[in-house]
């Protein structure tokens, strides 16, 4: 019998659950098929109860590539201190070298830090995720105004998949921690913190988006600062800000990973001339390609949007070959007049 575990927390809520508590929960039903996301910051804290437990446990850490230094002498503390090894998870080169040579180093400072986010963070988690059952996280309801006041204690992921796209567990074990209490812990036991809390920043992520605070300032004030408060969640925990948003970034990752698949994608409309004519023009030179009818999928609107602002492209087809976008059905026949796209495809993609 599957357990539900949203009323398991809610209990252990009513019951005054410490989070060592929960977190030995979890490491119970899952072992080590659940690990704990460590950010290189206070929820250093969710390290100390699990080894209080007794039991294995795993650790994963994103590494942007933009971090502190500060923060990877942190991690190489907390593995000596603890015993452990963390699992470090990248971004895609590729990714990452395509958007810095586009856009600059600093584009979140001109359109946000939504896709430099996508690519260093939410993408290399979702990959790891994908390998478990469970994750525990540091989240407390006192971090940040208006998107983290109705963390529960357990839940069922709202925004990723585990393993075999499977349902994912997500264990907030500081739910309900303030961050005095927090710090308390650290203080009474000496657990190793980062150097970076003692100049005055408090919330910890990468370096060009992260400031210290002043007194009085709420934490997340010092996560990008050229932001507003409500928009200072980086999609990690997507499913604290709305199911709108969740919507789109799964839209995205479903473009992203249908275009990196297949080295000819087509995304069309069903009925669609320019589409059917496309279609023709690649079976008649045996090029083997993939094609999602979009008009047909319950979440169309999305996976619209989702293609315009990866392509301004506000139209079907929309083709990319070997990931690079080259546009419609128009630009698709100048590339065969050109003898461009059999060279573009390569033999490996001809239907023999």
């Amino acid at each position: 019998m599957a357990v539900d575990y949203a009323a398991v927390g809610e209990e252990m809520v009513e019951t005054g659950a410490e989070p060592e508590e929960v977190i030995d929960r979890a490491l119970t039903d899952f072992g080590l098929d659940c690990a704990i996301a460590f950010s290189g910051a206070e929820d250093v804290v969710l390290i100390e109860y699990a080894s209080r437990t007794g039991k294995p446990f795993r650790v994963f850490a994103l590494d942007t590539g933009r971090l502190h230094p500060e923060t990877y002498r942190f991690f190489d503390k907390v593995e000596k201190h603890y015993g452990i090894r963390i699992e470090y998870c990248f971004p895609e080169s590729k990714e990452v070298e395509d958007l810095v040579n586009e856009k600059g180093m600093f584009s979140f400072l001109e359109d946000g830090h939504q896709e430099c986010c996508r690519i260093r963070k939410v993408r290399p988690l979702r990959k790891k995720l994908g390998t478990l059952k469970a994750w525990i996280t540091g989240q407390r309801k006192d971090q940040s105004p208006g998107t983290r006041q109705a963390i529960p204690m357990i839940e069922m992921d709202p925004a990723f998949k585990g393993q075999e796209d499977g349902e994912l567990v997500k264990f907030n074990p500081l739910a309900n921690v303030s961050s005095a209490e927090v710090w308390a812990l650290i203080r009474m036991v000496e657990v190793p913190y980062n150097e970076l809390h003692q100049k005055g920043f408090i919330s910890i992520g990468c370096e060009p988006c992260t400031i210290p605070v002043l007194p009085n300032q709420h934490e997340r004030e010092g996560r990008w600062a050229y932001e507003e408060a409500t928009q200072k969640e980086c999609g990690l925990h997507t499913g604290n800000i709305s199911k709108e948003l969740s919507k789109m970034e799964e839209a995205r990752n479903f473009v992203l990973d249908r275009v990196n698949a297949n080295s000819v994608m087509m995304f069309s409309k069903a009925g669609c001339p320019f589409c059917l004519e496309a279609a023709e023009l690649l079976q008649k030179l045996n090029i083997e390609y993939f094609e999602e009818t979009v008009s047909e999928m319950p979440n169309a609107a999305e996976i619209m949007a989702a293609l315009l602002e990866k392509t301004d492209q506000k139209t079907l087809p929309n083709i990319f070959i070997k990931s690079q976008h080259i546009g419609g059905c128009a630009e698709l026949k100048v590339l065969h007049a050109k003898g461009e796209l059999v060279k573009m495809v390569g033999n490996k993609q001809l239907v023999q």
